[in-house]
């Protein structure tokens, strides 16, 4: 049986949305209205309840891996990182140089592998090469040493023969 509202009476869905199409009020089925559940619920109340049901599923699957395996935090070492050049031993080299736009730079590399340039201490060769570039550099590639035959060589390769 349908039923056609009044002007006073609102067309209401059975989510309780009014319909209305286009600015007119629609007929619903009115009568049985909870063993017909696909009738007089608009689209946007089914899109939403699927939407809180996909909701739920998730958190409650969060909720158990949560509760399943607590994270532990890792333990970290205070104080300051160890310099790079560390990795290459005894055979870091005294010296390092490298050539920027034209300019010639040099480095001294200090017994506790830490390198200053200018009167200033890095703990990487990255860090001491975007003082000199002002930007962020590969320092193993950008940096260069004075190998035993007299050679300049990069950086790079030092560290892949001590490796």
């Amino acid at each position: 049986m349908y039923h056609i509202p009044h002007k006073t009476e609102t067309n209401k869905t059975v989510c309780g949305r009014p319909i209305e199409v286009g600015g007119r009020p629609q007929v619903l089925l009115t009568t049985n209205a909870d063993r017909h559940k696909g009738v007089g619920t608009c689209n946007r109340c089914k899109a939403l309840q699927a939407g809180q049901s996909r909701t739920a599923k998730i958190s409650a699957k969060h909720r158990k891996i949560r509760e399943a395996a607590p994270a532990e935090k890792k333990d970290r070492k205070p104080g300051k990182r160890q310099p790079a050049l560390l990795v290459l031993g005894e055979r870091c080299p005294p010296m390092l140089v490298t050539t920027y736009k034209g300019k010639e730079y040099t480095a001294k590399v200090n017994e506790g592998g830490t390198i200053t340039h200018e009167f200033k201490t890095y703990n990487s060769p990255s860090r001491a090469g975007k003082a000199i570039t002002g930007r962020e550099v590969d320092g193993w590639t950008f940096w260069s040493y004075l190998a035993e035959d007299g050679t300049t060589k990069k950086l790079d390769t030092l560290r892949k023969e001590v490796a």
